[in-house]
């Protein structure tokens, strides 16, 4: 009995090592993939990426995050500081438009004392007949 668990336990060994998954050519050709090459094909590579191709892979992603970061703050900069400049422009627009208010204002109550003009509608009167 403990020969034929010792056997069993090879053999599980030779056949998993036995059917490990073997570098194979693939073709993609079109929209479908086959083992045999096709005219325009491209060969894929099936291989299980190994550690060192790992660790480059995260490296060069974090690199890009960190770049694409910062760019993304680079530009929320820009755009706040962008909007405080049109803050502070609307401001004195709006306080020059108050003070031109204000200037008018006070002028129009001067010139209505100085002069008295007529109404500023068209009056229609009749022109007596010519004594003869």
């Amino acid at each position: 009995m403990r020969h034929a668990i010792t056997f069993a336990i090879v053999f599980a060994a030779l056949i998993a090592t036995g059917t490990a998954a073997q570098a194979q050519k693939v073709y993609k050709c079109g929209n479908t993939y086959s083992q045999t090459p096709c005219g325009d094909g491209k060969t894929l590579d099936t291989t299980a990426p190994d550690a060192s191709t790992d660790i480059a892979r995260k490296q060069t992603v974090d690199k890009e995050n960190k770049r694409q970061l910062a760019a993304a703050k680079a530009l929320e900069k820009e755009r706040l500081a962008t909007e405080a400049e049109v803050r502070k422009r609307h401001a004195l627009e709006a306080k020059a438009l108050e003070r031109e208010k204000a200037r008018t204002a006070k002028g129009s109550g001067k010139d209505s004392a100085k002069k008295k003009e007529g109404p500023q509608f068209f009056t229609a009167k009749q022109v007596p007949p010519a004594k003869p």
